[in-house]
């Protein structure tokens, strides 16, 4: 596992949406958006892949994602076309992403693992790997 560079921007999900949640047998992505707003020029686009564990408040309720439950997903499709309000680290490379109904996502990063926890592709074409 790898700490967040130290220049790692926490504003890279400003004016962002979710914009598409999709599900594997062993990870979750999460695609995040800015709203196009001049014709023909592609929006900003932030996805992430997470392979380790991802918990969340949905409308209150705190649940985890486990791979072998399929329930445990549904809750993140209410996440879907909701706007970001922050991105924090919470304990090292853990990273909060809030949302403007209150809705959080956390991506949590095991320090201990030699696996990495998730990824970022960034519209830039940068990749970092937690």
């Amino acid at each position: 596992m790898y700490a967040l560079p130290d220049d790692f921007d926490f504003l890279l999900l400003s004016g962002c949406y979710l914009e598409v949640v999709s599900f594997g047998v062993a990870i979750t992505n999460l695609d995040f958006a800015r709203p196009q707003t001049v014709p023909g020029i592609p929006p900003y686009k932030v996805s992430f892949c997470i392979e380790g564990r991802l918990t969340y408040k949905v409308d209150g309720v705190l649940g985890c994602r486990e791979f072998s439950d399929s329930y445990t997903s549904a809750p993140l499709l209410d996440l879907l076309l909701q706007d970001v309000v922050s991105v924090k680290a919470v304990e090292g490379a853990t990273l909060e992403i809030a949302f403007n109904s209150g809705d959080l996502i956390v991506l949590e990063a095991d320090g201990e693992s030699a696996y990495e926890a998730y990824s970022i592709c960034l519209d830039s074409g940068e990749v970092i790997v937690i």
